[in-house]
């Protein structure tokens, strides 16, 4: 071995020699530790680049903040979580009776999305307003509807 130290005297051979058995075992722990940081660096890099879903733990939180705005008639679905870096974007559709008019449902959005952004900072909130009587409110559930609606057969406008 080779004295590290120079002039200050210092060498491993010598810091190895008093560890005994123990050199060995030891240097596995150091270099696994090693390992392991980097696998983590790397990991973390990645998962910046790309978007994932939020984690177990921040989804169960937003399925709690949900709950609560579960009110008689009220219901959600089309419910999409990612996150990208540090940033979150969530995206919902409230499900409201039809009766209500758009400035009640809005208003129970907005408090939505402010309890939202209240238990996860950091996040985007998309959220959409339907009507529990329109069958078409709920073809949307999946990522890409099947069969676009044919406009010729919207009910038109007043």
């Amino acid at each position: 071995m080779y004295d590290i130290g120079g002039r200050v005297g210092w060498s491993w051979r010598g810091s190895l020699d008093r560890l005994g058995a123990a050199g060995p075992i030891v240097a596995l722990v150091v270099a696994g530790n090693i390992v392991w940081s980097g696998f983590q660096i790397v990991r973390n890099s990645v998962l910046g680049l790309m978007d994932t879903a939020l984690p177990v733990e921040e989804q169960t939180t937003l399925q709690k903040v949900l709950e609560q705005h579960l009110q008689t008639g009220v219901q959600y679905h089309a419910l999409r979580t990612r996150q990208s870096g540090a940033r979150r974007f969530i995206s919902l559709h409230v499900l409201v009776p039809g009766a209500w008019t758009v400035q009640r449902g809005h208003q129970l959005l907005e408090r939505i999305e402010a309890d939202i952004r209240h238990a996860l900072p950091i996040a985007a909130v998309f959220t959409h307003l339907e009507s529990l009587n329109d069958p078409a409110s709920w073809d949307d559930m999946a990522l890409d509807r099947a069969v676009a609606p044919n406009p010729s057969q919207s009910p038109r406008l007043a």
